[in-house]
């Protein structure tokens, strides 16, 4: 029939060869029929070409045995993607190839049974045409809904015998962060699986839209290390292997501990770069005993680092900390000094300091009296000296021109970590006017992305110690901000508990900066740790919504912590933006937990009053103390050292954490929330 025939005519033609109306009906269900049947016939040729041909099972969705539709394979990790135990919260997609085929053959069963009423077709075809636009509609509300589920941060965690704290933690993230995507990592040493508690989260009842996914040591660890040293997969025993630690190539170490820190390095790594194949952002990387917390200003902060040396105090730029035995020193270049100079030197020369006055050896590399950045150190000889923060000082102080009988460098651009450039006035070095040369440096950070044009122009120094004056310096560190700025920003902070997260700040904060937010704002932000120790309050004031208990979550149960950036809080935590690395800046192991990337981390302590978060590290209960079976199980046991740490851990209170549990109640239900929080805070005996 041509679209030119109308249907009043298709009608009376039917009717001219002698077919009644139920005639005609019964033809149109029996041309429908054989249409399904050959539709069957194609799509079951189709799925069996699925099962036999490999590579549309790795380019299109995985199809297992049954015909069940499982999760894309590039939403998988690559290298073990079917090693992996992925666990998902929300709406299952099995069974679409049968329901599929179950709503076809149902149709068409239905118009042959009523192929005498006319009325009867119309009714099915409208039903059907109804069913799939609802089926449609609810579709897209599933996918909306899965969207807004999806917008979140994530987090890589490694954990060892941690079902007592992981309900907490799991739930505070999932509120603060707000946690919507997590790797676990479970040590093989561990006498406890977390599966239960993580299938809790991901059911279908619960719909918290968070996914999780659980590793095996296989999924990560390779046989062999960076520096090609084997790497024995498997539990380890916590006496100790001489032998094996001498095949680690780690003297003094133990095979344990050389191999739980292996796990860290490469877990972090690869989980990052999991979550970075899957177009994830900021990946939160801390402990089951520590938590992510908005570092508001209060009371008893340390005073902000110093922008520049107090009057008559000289100071040290490119300056580096060395350890020996007798204690720390400081090697940095001076700068500041007066025209009389400084002891026998001026200012560009090597100046090295005594002994460092501090407490003990961590007191010195950090802290308020320590080598950081912005602070003023005393050595063993009474001089003092400002430490300058190089990397904000070359992007806040331009200088306006060369000083005296320093070479300026022109035209200047970087070839990796080597400056290049056209020298002036550079006769002391043996370099004539306009003659290219080029400069080793020894940057930490290689130039990466666009690079910026500062006005004026900076002093630098070359691996050999040469100085040079560049005219027009390109950045190869994000701008840093002021101590101002910074307070600034933690004056904008939200309150935990009143709805807003940490994905929230670095959202507006992003919207705040505008241009160079990604720059100031990470890829790696250091954040300092704040040790909390066991003393409790009896008059505490109840934290817990009604059928809680504060004794039973460590973040409402302890209010007393360590002095602020005292070596008690040990070294930095972090959390990195992935989108923003390349692959190659995800390969092989991490540098180490507390610095994990080379490039992008700073290796030096942030400093507490200038850093946008915290992480909150409880020393709990001995009972907690003692319970993990890791690497450091020996140390773990000592009752002295775990109350010698609670003594350091008690020096000043807050309240900053607590309110979390009654937003977490309120925004998911009283309900959910008490079978997500099963089993927090008891700890049950492991054998």
């Amino acid at each position: 029939e041509t679209k030119q025939n109308p249907p009043r005519r298709r009608r009376r033609r039917f009717g001219s060869i002698g077919l009644g109306f139920n005639a005609t009906a019964l033809l149109l269900a029996a041309c429908i029929a054989l249409c399904s049947l050959w539709s069957i016939r194609i799509h079951g040729l189709l799925h069996l070409s699925h099962h036999d041909d490999d590579r549309a099972v790795a380019t299109h969705n995985h199809v297992d045995n049954d015909g069940v539709v499982d999760l894309p394979m590039q939403m998988m990790f690559k290298s073990k993607a079917t090693h992996h135990n992925r666990i998902r919260g929300g709406v299952s997609v099995s069974g679409a190839h049968d329901r599929r085929r179950n709503h076809t053959s149902s149709v068409m069963e239905s118009i042959i049974h009523d192929k005498n009423d006319d009325s009867g077709i119309k009714d099915d075809i409208r039903k059907n045409n109804n069913n799939n636009n609802n089926n449609n509609q609810k579709n897209n509300n599933d996918d909306q809904n899965a969207n807004n589920q999806k917008k979140g941060l994530s987090a890589c965690l490694l954990v060892n015998d941690e079902n007592p704290r992981l309900p907490e933690w799991l739930a505070y993230h999932y509120q603060i962060l707000p946690l919507r995507s997590l790797i676990v990592a479970v040590d093989p040493g561990s006498r406890s699986s977390p599966k239960e508690i993580l299938d809790r989260w991901t059911s279908t009842e619960m719909n918290t839209g968070l996914d999780i996914m659980m590793w095996e040591e296989e999924d990560y660890l390779p046989q062999v290390d960076s520096h090609g040293h084997r790497i024995v997969l498997g539990a380890c025993d916590v006496a100790g292997d001489p032998e094996a630690s001498k095949n680690a190539g780690r003297k003094g170490e133990s095979d344990c501990l050389w191999r739980h820190r292996k796990r860290q390095r490469y877990f972090i790594k690869k989980c990052m770069a999991d979550f970075k194949l899957r177009n994830m952002t900021w990946t939160l990387l801390i402990d089951v005993d520590e938590y992510i917390v908005f570092n508001g200003v209060q009371g008893d902060d340390p005073a902000l680092p110093l922008d520049m040396a107090p009057l008559g105090v000289p100071t040290l730029a490119d300056w580096r900390y060395k350890e020996s035995f007798s204690g720390i020193r400081v090697e940095g270049t001076l700068t500041g000094v007066s025209e009389e100079g400084f002891r026998g030197k001026k200012n560009g020369d090597s100046r090295k300091t005594c002994e460092l006055v501090c407490d003990d050896k961590l007191d010195c590399l950090q802290g308020v009296h320590g080598a950081v950045y912005g602070n003023v150190v005393k050595d063993s000889c009474g001089v003092e000296y400002y430490l300058r923060d190089d990397f904000a000082f070359r992007d806040a102080v331009p200088m306006a021109s060369a000083p005296g009988g320093v070479p300026t460098l022109k035209d200047s651009y970087f070839n990796g970590t080597t400056l290049v450039g056209t020298v002036y006035n550079g006769t002391f070095i043996g370099k004539k006017d306009g003659e290219l040369i080029k400069i080793k440096t020894n940057w930490r950070e290689p130039p990466s992305g666009g690079l910026k044009t500062l006005m004026g122009g900076h002093l630098m120094n070359g691996a050999d110690r040469t100085t040079f004056y560049v005219e027009t310096e390109r950045e190869l560190w994000p701008p840093h901000l002021s101590p101002e700025d910074l307070m600034s920003v933690r004056k904008r902070l939200p309150l935990v508990g009143n709805g807003k997260t940490i994905l929230d700040v670095l959202e507006s904060e992003t919207d705040f900066f505008g241009d160079h937010a990604e720059e100031t704002i990470g890829p790696c932000l250091s954040m300092p740790r704040l040790l909390y120790g066991s003393q409790e309050d009896q008059d505490r004031p109840k934290m817990a919504p009604d059928g809680f208990a504060d004794a039973d979550f460590v973040t409402l149960r302890y209010r007393w912590h360590a002095i602020k950036e005292a070596h008690a809080n040990k070294f930095q935590k972090t959390i990195v933006d992935v989108s923003r690395l390349s692959e190659g800046n995800l390969l092989n192991e991490a540098e180490n937990i507390h610095v994990p990337l080379k490039y992008y981390c700073r290796r030096d302590p942030p400093r507490y009053s200038a850093s946008y978060f915290r992480v909150n590290h409880y020393l709990d209960s001995f009972e907690a103390y003692s319970y993990r079976n890791d690497a450091r199980s020996e140390k773990r046991q000592c009752r002295e050292c775990y109350d010698e740490k609670g003594r350091e851990a008690a020096n000043a209170m807050d309240d900053d954490i607590r309110p979390w549990l009654r937003s977490f109640v309120d925004s998911v239900g009283r309900e959910k929330a008490e079978v997500l929080l099963a089993g927090a805070g008891n700890f049950l005996s492991l054998s």
